[in-house]
């Protein structure tokens, strides 16, 4: 039962200011001592939560639990007075019990309460233990928030760093820049949260075109693996992950200010062994377009439709080939590789992906069938799994459906506690709380997966129009009715190649692709095309 919305605010304003002096900060235990609120006719209000107490330092935490859950639902006129210290007492138990969603439950409704209620500043300390065991709950994050105007002063000093980060993360994804910005700015450059904290930042000055402060902050972040114990070359795990991300942030900055070198070069940083290097190769083919390397960014397309990288998902890279073909004015070529993609992408994944959602119509629907592709149990062409596990396969979309998976499993946990806890009140109460997180955290998850598989639908109608409009140029430009801009962009004359482009220094040999694709090959490849324009 929410006991917040009793009416008791007349007495808890009387004796806030004698509650507030007495609470103590919690030490890592959460332990801290209040004043008796002493009404005599309520002193069995004190033996309850003393006995909680005891039964709790005893590590009685079934027992503790229901004597403090006593006190919150007790109705005699005066007994709101108790209620804060039992509340964040019970909060503190079913903590320890690992039931972790009652635990923020309680939790939670200290923090939504603000200063108002007395126990407001050691909640915290609950809130930030809880962020280690059911990281990615939104609502946790909302509620650890709540603390933002009182940073850095009540946080403990050795959470400061992990608290900016997490409230800073909050805002951000909420869109509150400024807000998110002050507290990511705050955290030490020796702290483990600081290279997300500057990626944070460095993608926030991306997305508002800001390309200065986006590369100092990316070269911030390498400043900072550099320091570390491992070399570069040798970094793993998540080291790897954040330094190939740097790497891409930075590419993609210096190509969006239109310094593709750089932006090669950056490109060039990415691992061949690395997960992140497909779509390097990817990326870097339309920085090779821009500065006319069209038999290296069509050698890139072509070492990605190696069966090494059957699970990588690019729909975009027809359209860039037949893009590099009409400028060269290879227009069978741009037909031809047109007609593929609208038989793989447009024909196949997009008329796959709308089936997906037209049989899952609302977010449930759509969160079972997110299991079953967990579970490895969706079929479908080999390019609709390519775009799924694109799009499919990060940490948000996991720790959606992990969420959920605890939220069961403390749930079926409350079922092995002893039988007296189990016919209990709280119990009860727990249960529907439970249940009630449970289809929150369903429906969140499944509306996740509703979005991402409409993001895909849109991507590809997308790249449909760009296909559409390059056919109507190859038939314009075919009857030689091509727009001055679009022409000024086409090998004309001077500039039409009659032989071979490719140019092989003496640390290079050059072998003819014969249909077979070799590991070592991959990047190395080069596409021989010669422009067939005329004035």
């Amino acid at each position: 039962m929410n006991w917040t919305g009793r009416v008791r605010f007349s007495v808890m304003v009387a004796l806030f200011a004698l509650v507030w002096a007495s609470v103590a900060h919690a030490d890592d235990d959460m332990v801290f001592g209040v004043d008796e609120v002493g009404d005599p006719a309520l002193e069995y209000l004190d033996e309850l939560i003393s006995e909680g107490q005891r039964l709790y330092e005893q590590q009685n935490y079934e027992e503790a639990s229901l004597r403090f859950f006593d006190v919150l639902m007790d109705l005699e006129m005066g007994a709101e007075a108790y209620y804060p210290e039992a509340e964040y007492e019970l909060a503190r138990t079913l903590f320890r019990l690992e039931l972790y969603q009652g635990s923020l439950s309680y939790f939670g409704q200290i923090a939504e309460e603000g200063d108002f209620h007395p126990y407001f500043q050691p909640a915290l300390r609950g809130l930030l233990l809880l962020s280690d065991v059911i990281p990615g709950d939104m609502t946790l994050t909302r509620h650890l928030a709540r603390y933002a105007d009182h940073f850095p002063d009540i946080v403990p000093e050795a959470y400061r760093d992990r608290y900016a980060y997490l409230a800073g993360r909050y805002f951000y994804d909420n869109l509150e820049y400024e807000r998110a910005t002050e507290l990511l700015r705050s955290i030490d450059d020796d702290s483990e949260y600081y290279a997300r904290a500057r990626y944070i930042q460095a993608i926030s000055h991306v997305a508002d075109y800001e390309a200065e402060p986006a590369v100092e902050a990316f070269r911030d972040i390498l400043r900072y693996l550099e320091r570390q114990d491992t070399p570069l070359d040798r970094m793993r795990g998540e080291q790897r992950r954040l330094l190939d991300l740097t790497h891409l942030g930075m590419a993609r900055v210096f190509y969006s200010v239109g310094r593709f070198d750089n932006s090669l070069a950056y490109y060039d940083r990415i691992d061949r062994n690395s997960p992140r290097w497909a779509e390097a190769l990817f990326e870097s083919s339309w920085g090779y377009f821009q500065v006319d390397r069209f038999n290296q960014a069509l050698g890139n397309l072509h070492s990605l439709n190696s069966p090494f990288f059957e699970d990588a998902y690019f729909p975009e890279g027809p359209i860039l080939a037949a893009v590099i073909y009409f400028y060269n004015c290879q227009y069978d070529l741009v037909r031809e590789t047109l007609y593929d993609f609208d038989f793989l992408y447009e024909e196949g994944v997009k008329e796959e992906l709308e089936s997906i959602l037209a049989a899952n119509p609302d977010p449930i629907a759509l969160y079972e069938w997110g299991q079953q592709w967990r579970n490895g149990e969706v079929e479908g062409s080999p390019e609709l799994i390519s775009a799924l596990q694109s799009t499919l396969n990060d940490r948000q979309f996991r720790q959606r459906f992990e969420l959920v998976e605890s939220i069961d499993s403390e749930t079926a946990a409350m079922n092995s506690l002893a039988d007296s806890w189990q016919t209990s009140l709280l119990a009860d109460t727990l249960i529907q709380e439970s249940a009630l997180a449970q289809s929150f955290s369903t429906a969140d998850a499944g509306e996740l997966v509703q979005r991402r598989l409409e993001r895909l639908v849109s991507e590809l109608n997308g790249l449909i129009n760009q296909q559409n409009r390059i056919l109507v140029e190859v038939a314009r430009a075919e009857r030689g009715d091509v727009e001055a801009d679009v022409r000024a962009g086409m090998l004309l004359d001077d500039r039409v190649e009659e032989e071979s482009q490719l140019e092989v220094t003496d640390e290079q040999m050059y072998w003819r692709f014969d249909g077979e694709y070799w590991k070592d090959e991959l990047g190395y490849y080069f596409f021989d095309v010669r422009s067939q324009c005329r004035r």
